[in-house]
């Protein structure tokens, strides 16, 4: 049982959050020896070196991730959290990237994904490291740099000696406990430009999204032809719409602008979609048929607003909860138009079957697949697992219990590990929107619980 808080520790832990929160962590082309680019490179820097201050040894992996490690043993228990974030994305009121605390909270892009839960888990190790604590495994806090890209980090570690934790956690979700995490998988639609052909209104370009795994907020379209005629349908979309669309006159044609409300792409239903709505209106329109208009008239057949993939064939649900589905990003070339679509599927349900059905209906596009990982589980049963809920139960005096998510966590990158924390029961999760934020409160709770994890499973 955690004998001490990390609470008299809170203007430290604060001030050391806003560090990293002030460095935009988003990945970039690689420059010499960093290979996620400067400020993904700048965050690790500053996240080792804060940990140097509290007295640890800390370990620069070849700058594709680093740790710091703390206890004896042969066994590793593994703390695997991350620094890259997502783009900020439009609709913040305050700086996206400079720690603002105010009213409770602390806002910045990473503050609970997973910036936050990093410094937690990196003062709950020096607390124990503090108190003399004598452990019988070390514990190794890997600060991850490639999460939300690709985890060419960890496949790095993996093959070039970085040893693989015999238990894990990754504070990158919710409390109590993930036990089960669905497939992820990640496609891209493309087809290439050819000459416009026939009559009607020409869709000059579509514009959405930067990440496959976040809801669009914003979407532009730039369409030519009879602009009296889109203004009057852009009229009569907008009276029922949840999401407006704006115009204004350019170069002889309109921009049309769809605002609307960002999420995180596992739960795409929590959003609303910008580009799925712009799409809907497209769909209305007599468009001449080029590449753009293909991609339209085909993502609106089979996609359009839903989030399950009925359309498209894909629908399942099995007790690790539905298929989810997230229309990610849009964007048109000279070369020619490219989607991005992000799945979330139920643990018993197969991917190639998931894709050969995509492939049977959707004609127009070509379908790649670019990034993919297969479910993830841990028995309940399990020490870990009984370990984390003693740890959980200990601290909050509140019954653990097991979850599932869509969300894909750096849990799923070892055998024996899940995903614990740092989001607690009933609170808003703010991951991959504007104003993302952590409460104060639940930043010194989650590093308590933590805490008393390393104590339950490694004294």
């Amino acid at each position: 049982m955690l004998e001490f808080s990390l609470a008299p520790r809170k203007d430290e832990m604060i001030e050391a959050l806003c560090k990293i929160l002030s460095i935009e962590s988003v990945k970039s082309a690689p420059q010499g020896n960093m290979p996620y680019g400067k400020g993904v490179f700048d965050a690790l820097i500053k996240t080792l070196n804060i940990a140097e201050k509290l007295d640890f040894d800390s370990v620069n992996f070849y700058s594709h991730l680093g740790y710091v490690e703390y206890g004896d043993g042969d066994e590793i228990f593994g703390i695997v959290t991350h620094l890259d974030v997502v783009p900020a994305g439009d609709g913040w009121t305050v700086p996206p990237f400079a720690g603002t605390v105010k009213d409770g909270r602390i806002y910045g892009r990473g503050a609970i994904d997973d910036k936050g839960p990093a410094i937690a888990a990196l003062f709950a190790l020096s607390a124990v490291k503090e108190n003399c604590i004598s452990l019988n495994k070390r514990v190794r806090i890997i600060f991850g740099c490639d999460e939300e890209s690709g985890w060419s980090d960890m496949d790095f570690y993996k093959k070039n000696g970085g040893e693989i934790p015999a238990m894990a956690i990754s504070p990158d979700a919710e409390f109590p406990i993930i036990n089960a995490e669905k497939g992820l998988l990640q496609l891209r639609a493309v087809k290439k430009t050819y000459s416009a052909e026939g009559e009607g209104l020409t869709v000059e370009s579509l514009q959405a999204g930067e990440r496959v795994n976040v809801v669009p907020a914003v979407c532009t379209c730039k369409i030519t032809g009879n602009i009296k005629a889109v203004r009057q349908m852009i009229e009569l979309f907008n009276e029922d719409s949840p999401v407006k669309i704006t115009d204004r006159e350019e170069e002889g044609g309109l921009v049309l602008t769809a605002h609307g409300v960002s999420a995180h792409g596992s739960k795409p239903e929590e959003g609303k979609n910008a580009l799925s709505f712009m799409i809907l209106f497209l769909n209305t329109l007599p468009l001449r048929k080029n590449a753009v208009s293909d991609a339209i008239y085909e993502l609106a057949e089979y996609i359009g607003m839903q989030t399950d993939g009925t359309h498209l064939g894909i629908a399942a649900r099995d007790e690790s909860g539905a298929l989810s589905l997230n229309l990610g990003y849009f964007r048109t070339t000279e070369e020619g138009v490219e989607a991005g679509i992000d799945i979330r599927y139920p643990i018993h349900t197969d991917k190639e079957k998931v894709l050969s059905a995509i492939r049977s209906r959707m004609k127009e596009l070509s379908i790649e697949e670019v990034f993919s990982r297969p479910p993830h589980f841990v028995p309940e049963d399990s020490p870990l697992v009984a370990g984390l809920k003693q740890a959980y139960e200990e601290v909050t005096g509140e019954k653990a219990y097991c979850m599932t998510m869509g969300g894909a966590t750096y849990a799923r990158a070892f055998p024996n590990s899940v995903a614990f924390g740092a989001l607690f029961p009933g609170q808003q999760g703010t991951e991959h929107q504007a104003d993302e934020y952590i409460e104060i409160d639940s930043l010194l709770k989650t590093a308590d619980i933590i805490a008393n994890a390393i104590l339950v499973l490694c004294k």
